[in-house]
């Protein structure tokens, strides 16, 4: 099952009288090797110009799918360009090796987004759960 995200100019979300604006449009490439996908809960942290995120965890109700595109929102103050991104896992579950193509950020506010290359697996036996991945340069 593949989800495809949309682009992003602002989004308000409301859930019983309270509101949430996301700033961030953050999608996570999965591989496409029927091992590729993860049960693991994810982490991520951005790093930018102008100051660093507090790390989030991510979480999907039936993990990551192999060939999916996972997005997720994030409310973030402007740090700048973003020049890496930390994404690791808690290594849980039954499956939780993970297979990252790619990471897609947007800034809604900016308009600016970044593309960082991965093309490596988070979590195989003798392998750390934890890649920096850098921007392109595009």
């Amino acid at each position: 099952m593949k989800l495809f995200s949309v682009t992003l100019i602002s989004i308000t979300c409301c859930f019983l009288g309270s509101c949430l604006d996301f700033d961030y449009s953050f999608d996570i490439y999965v591989g496409d090797d029927p091992n590729a996908g993860s049960s693991a809960t994810v982490y991520v942290e951005l790093f930018g110009t102008k100051g660093n995120s507090s790390e989030y965890t991510m979480r999907w109700a039936r993990g990551l799918l192999p060939g999916g595109i996972f997005p997720y929102l994030i409310k973030l103050g402007d740090i700048g360009t973003v020049k890496k991104i930390r994404i690791s896992h808690d290594n849980t579950g039954e499956n939780p090796a993970l297979f990252i193509k790619e990471v897609y950020l947007r800034n809604a506010a900016t308009n600016k987004n970044w593309t960082y290359p991965c093309n490596k697996w988070l979590g195989l036996p003798g392998d750390r759960y934890t890649k920096t991945l850098y921007k392109s340069k595009k």
